[in-house]
């Protein structure tokens, strides 16, 4: 279903209007049913999730498939299904052109209608569609001076520091600390976590990342120390 999803929004001919919805929404394989006078909102049956369209007058201004609704899962969990969904659909339109990492990471690649975007949020796994990608958020400065910073203790359990790991936002640092003595320093790029150790060494970790590479990355530092 996301494969089909997918070819329709990537397809050409797609204008943002409502009279077009329905054609869309069948070309994707959802169940239509036509937004009521005056609402900003509708929604579609979608196998195995939800989707729906939000709408200004007779515009779309943007569709959405819910493709895994989810509540208290671990960042860990959740990134690993992010990464997953990111795969399937890089096998059809290739490597996402822009990347958001941060606790609600997101990619987006450039289509004919405008942008396709995957956004990993706590409650779910979402694919997006907008006329025009939404801007990076950028940090101003540095992250000392933004207070996209922070540290942990190395004796913490893995999951934990795996997962703080995994929420850094772009330009953010994360010290792995023995105590007062400093054993890593984390950065988040857009499209990488950098990890310089206390010995010198230092490390890349190509990002969007599985929580499985989160945990064999703090392993690794433990192991190291």
């Amino acid at each position: 279903m996301l494969d089909r999803a997918v070819a329709a929004f990537a397809g050409g001919g797609w204008g943002w209007t409502v009279g077009e919805l329905e054609g869309l929404v069948t070309a994707a394989g959802w169940v239509y049913r036509a937004p009521l006078e005056g609402t900003v909102s509708c929604e579609f049956d979608a196998v195995p999730g939800r989707a729906g369209a939000f709408l200004f007058r007779d515009e779309v201004t943007a569709v959405y498939l819910i493709i895994k609704q989810r509540a208290g899962t671990a960042v860990l969990a959740r990134r690993d299904e992010f990464v997953a969904a990111i795969d399937q659909v890089a096998e059809l339109l290739g490597p996402p052109a822009s990347r958001c990492p941060g606790p609600d990471p997101s990619v987006g690649w450039r289509v004919a209608a405008g942008a396709l975007e995957i956004v990993d949020r706590p409650g779910a796994l979402d694919l997006w569609l907008r006329p025009a990608p939404k801007p990076a958020p950028r940090t101003i400065g540095s992250p000392e001076r933004t207070g996209a910073h922070g540290s942990a203790d190395v004796h913490g359990s893995t999951e934990d520091l795996a997962a703080a790991a995994a929420i850094l936002p772009l330009g953010g640092v994360l010290r792995l600390l023995d105590g007062t003595e400093p054993v890593a320093e984390l950065r988040q790029a857009e499209d990488h976590l950098t990890v310089h150790t206390g010995g010198g060494r230092t490390e890349i970790l190509q990002w969007p990342a599985a929580g499985g590479a989160y945990r064999r990355m703090i392993v690794d530092l433990g192991s190291g120390r």
